[in-house]
């Protein structure tokens, strides 16, 4: 029967090469004890054709043999194999250069002859586990290498200062250097002031608590302004090692944009791009309480353009949207506080606009001395719209009913204060229209 033939494919296999029958037929015996399947070959030639023909777990071969020796054989076979297949020489030699010309040929390990039989089959199970255990950690490595890949955030491990010690980027164009240059380096030597600010603040809380999440920063990169949100966990370390930290930065520009044009679709008029009704009322009540802390005046305006729906039932909506953006924008460009007011102070009013509505206009004074300021303003509004709008090659004329009410002397709240600009507004239309009337005035000035 032919040394190889008996084979049981449940058990390890074990490639053993000897050109010394008797040893073959003894390391053959003392393996199958330990309950392994053993094929044998006489030489070089013969294993390598069995390993090309066959799979193996381990192979075990002698170093002295005719034709190819053991070395030989041993680089030939870790050149058609991973780099974890077992390979262990058995020599009879005790000369170091041998084992160490093993080793650089890819032995796993070796056997000195004698061989202890009664010890061999441990000494194999051994190396077979050594083996199984570096293929786990291959797979855990593969998987872990496969989540990395899937991730397409950017990945860094730090210490407590910041020091980046590793860094993983699937899109390099997210980083403010190229990776190999955060290495080594510390986070305020590397990134802009007020981003290595927010960084240091989440590892710092990471370190008290063991997580920081929704960091959020703002990075100016070569194609533009980004946004992050930053993720630090504490990583676990040995007894006496320093803190390490794991930190995961995400791009959230497309969600910080969305959230702009949501904040635009709530707070500011999509035709003239003035903030809105709820923007304006909000702003009110927010400046009505630092004019209660420094005991400041405010005007609210109410503006309203007139014979705006003539212009709509004439010449139809398209143009009144027109005018009612040129009119937006005269507010934005020409209504600046420089051309409202001088003051003794260096700095002019600060007037701020809003649209109501329909040809409802409004506008805020903050911190004014008293109801002149306002009023002031209100006949630079009306000079400016008394100006001809063109549209489409048509010169189009409007002029502008104001209404003015005080903070605090008409009102405490923003509800109230819009209201009575509102009526002060009706008033300056009743006595003629493009006229400005303080609430509680007999007559529009």
């Amino acid at each position: 029967m032919d040394e190889g033939c008996d084979v049981t494919a449940a058990l390890p296999r074990i490639l053993v090469v000897d050109d010394d029958a008797t040893a073959r037929l003894m390391m053959r015996a003392a393996l199958r004890k330990a309950g392994y399947d053993v094929v044998l070959a006489a030489d070089g030639e013969d294993a390598l054709r069995r390993f090309s023909a066959e799979a193996f777990d381990l192979v075990m071969l002698d170093v002295e043999m005719p034709g190819l020796s053991g070395h030989e054989v041993c680089a030939l076979l870790r050149a058609r194999s991973d780099d974890l297949l077992p390979i262990a020489m058995v020599t009879g030699m005790d000369d170091v250069r041998s084992v160490e010309r093993a080793y650089e040929v890819g032995a796993t390990d070796f056997l000195s002859k004698p061989l202890n039989w009664a010890l061999l089959g441990h000494r194999v199970r051994y190396l077979l586990r050594s083996h199984q255990n570096l293929l786990d950690l291959k797979q855990a490595q593969a998987r872990h290498e496969a989540v990395l890949a899937a991730i397409p955030d950017l990945l860094f491990e730090l210490d407590l200062e910041g020091r980046f010690l590793d860094c993983h980027s699937p899109n390099s164009a997210l980083l403010a250097l190229p990776p190999e240059q955060f290495v080594g380096r510390l986070m305020r030597e590397v990134m802009p002031p007020d981003v290595a600010a927010v960084g240091l603040s989440a590892l710092q809380t990471a370190y008290a608590q063991g997580t920081s999440f929704g960091k959020q920063y703002e990075l100016a990169l070569p194609h533009g302004l980004r946004w992050f949100e930053l993720s630090v966990a504490r990583k676990a370390t040995t007894t006496g090692q320093t803190p390490r930290f794991i930190a995961l930065a995400r791009d959230i520009t497309a969600r910080k944009e969305i959230e702009l044009r949501v904040a635009r679709a709530a707070y500011f008029d999509s035709l003239t791009g003035l903030p809105n009704r709820v923007s304006f009322m909000e702003r009110i009540g927010r400046e009505i309480g630092r004019a209660d802390h420094a005991c400041h005046q405010l005007a609210v305006l109410f503006l309203d353009l007139d014979g705006f729906k003539a212009i709509n039932d004439t010449l139809g909506h398209s143009t009144g949207d027109l005018i009612l953006q040129a009119a937006a924008d005269r507010f934005r460009l020409e209504l600046r506080p420089a051309d409202m007011v001088s003051r003794a102070s260096p700095d002019g009013l600060e007037v701020e606009f809003a649209r109501l509505g329909g040809d409802e206009f409004t506008a805020l004074i903050l911190d004014i001395d008293g109801p002149e300021d306002a009023l002031v303003v209100a006949h630079r509004i009306g000079q400016v719209m008394r100006q001809p709008f063109l549209v489409e090659g048509r010169a189009i004329t409007l002029t502008t009913s104001i209404g003015i009410a005080l903070y605090p002397g008409n009102g405490r709240d923003a509800p109230t204060l819009l209201r009575h600009a509102d009526m002060a507004m009706y008033q300056a239309k009743r006595a003629g229209r493009d006229k400005a009337c303080l609430y509680g005035a007999p007559t529009g000035v």
